[in-house]
This record gives C-alpha cells, structure tokens and sequence, in this order.
C-alpha cells in the first residue's frame, strides 16, 4: 500500500505548480541549448545514429538505506493521453524513449528517458549520469529524444532539446535524477507529450509493493521491463529483486508504479544501473526541485 498522497490538483494537462520547501544549499544544476535545431539535426547523420554506445554508469558508492518518503509530503501528478486522440492509450510503451547524446571530445552515447507530465508539455526524465559527470562537472551536448523507439524504428520522429537540470546535492547513485526540457519537434513539429502522451510523476511517495522498471538497452534495441516488489536500497535509492534485461542503455529508464490497464503509471525513480539487483534513484524534494524548473522552463 502506499502512503498517503498529497493530491496536486491537476485535470489532463492543467496547469502544474509545485514549491518545496526551502532549501539551505543548492539542489540543482542547468544548461540551456544554444544550438539551432538544424546544427543538432546535422550532427546526428545515420551513421553517428548507428554508432552510439551504452553511456556507462558511475562508481556505485555505498550508503546505508533509507526510508524513501521522508523529505516532505508526497506530491502526485497524474500521467496524461495524447492530445486529440480520445483513443488513444497513455503507454509506456509509447512515452519511453532513446536519448542519444555526445561527451564532448570522447563520444557519442545512448541512454533511456521517459516523457513525464509538465506545464510546458516538453519533459523527458533520464538519468544525471546520461546528461553530466558528477565527478567533473563536465556537461553533454547534442541531446535528441525519440519516444516510442525501436531497432532503429522512430514512429513518431526526433526531438531536439532546449534545456536540462540535474541534481548536485547528493553525488552518489541515489542522487541520480535529471530533467531535459526538449524543443518541439517530431513528425509534425509539436510538443512531445501531446504526440505521445506522459507518464505521471510521484514524488516522496512510500514504497509500493509493485513496482516496474523500463529501459531501452542498447544490446536489445528495443524496450525491456521487469517487474517485483521493491526494496529500500543503499545511499537512498529503490531496488527491484531478480530485474534482468536492464543492461547497459536502459540508464535513465523509467521505474513506475500504481501501473494501469492502460499501460501508464507514475514514475517514482529514474534506472540507474545494476548493483546486485536493478537500482533506481528515488524522487524526492530535490528531484522535485529540479522538476520544478523544468516544467516551467
């Protein structure tokens, strides 16, 4: 069972403001985009598309777990359909994506995102080691997202981005949260979550006695899930017992509970990789920050 949820009053895409508390030091770090969408559009040629490789994940620091709600009182925001098709599912299948991206002077790298709610309609959630090194501080560039994603197959096209924020106040796995805001874009040049929908966001929420993860590994190709009842994990984060199939590219994948006959849930934690069994970065107040300005962006 899970906690109790603070309701955040919300109907389909309605208007979204949510203030933590305050905070004593900072939460959160940020990039705008300063390329045109044609420089980004000219980067990505076939053959780098081809060419990206799983972004591998941090040190696994140790930690001892924690009870996840317990940073202020949980926060929900509910998972939406595609605009216009009355139809149509709020899949995971659909908002679940492939973020390509490059380190600058090393590579061109492929991780996970999701498309969660947000004011603007524009937000993926991935992981912060798929979107900077926490260790340097040194940022990617060249992100590019395209939901629905499979062996190579773009159903409804490429979005560039604009913006992006992460956490800084925990460096370790369980801080592992990141935020891109995308440009419109896809096949018929729109926000991307009223091309393909959005999962919900749940933040501070307890533990649920289902949960999923999702991801896009790049030995598969296409999109995995596993499934079980989840764990308090070490330096903060949620673990799933005996997940197999997130390999290396599912980083940033999508771990989601309070699943529907729909196909969407709420997204509680972003993959960060394996540690003995599959480990997620748990939201929390800082995570919420980091939210906060993206879906206001």
């Amino acid at each position: 069972m899970y906690r109790t949820l603070l309701a955040v009053a919300v109907a389909a895409v309605a208007t979204l403001t949510v203030v933590p508390a305050a905070q004593a030091e900072p939460l959160l770090g940020s990039v705008t985009n300063h390329a045109s969408p044609s420089q980004t559009d000219a980067y990505w040629t076939p053959e780098r598309l081809a060419n990206v490789k799983p972004a591998p994940a941090p040190a696994r620091t140790g930690g001892a777990p924690r009870v996840q709600s317990t940073d202020g009182p949980p926060v929900s925001i509910p998972a939406t359909k595609p605009s216009g098709d009355f139809s149509a599912q709020a899949s995971v299948w659909n908002t679940l994506g492939r973020l390509v991206f490059t380190n600058p002077g090393v590579g061109d790298y492929l991780c996970t995102a999701n498309v969660v709610t947000s004011n603007n309609r524009d937000v993926i959630a991935t992981a912060r080691h798929c979107v900077m090194d926490i260790a340097t501080g040194k940022v990617f560039s060249n992100f590019r997202f395209a939901p629905g994603y499979s062996n190579g197959n773009t159903p409804h096209g490429w979005w560039n981005w604009r913006a992006a924020g992460w956490r800084i106040d925990d460096k370790g796995p369980g801080g592992d949260n990141a935020f891109i805001v995308l440009a419109t874009g896809g096949n018929n040049g729109g926000h991307v979550q009223d091309a393909v929908g959005s999962s919900g966001l749940g933040f501070n929420w307890g533990l649920a006695d289902q949960a999923y993860g999702f991801g896009i590994p790049g030995s598969t190709n296409t999109a995995v899930w596993c499934g079980g009842k989840p764990y308090d994990g070490q330096s903060g984060g949620v673990q799933i017992p005996n997940c197999n199939g997130l390999s290396g590219g599912a980083s940033g994948g999508a771990f989601l509970v309070n699943f529907q006959s729909d196909q969407s849930g709420t997204q509680t934690a972003s993959y960060f990789g394996s540690w003995g069994d599959s480990y997620f970065a748990y939201y929390r107040n800082a995570a919420l920050e980091v939210y906060n300005g993206a879906t206001n962006r």
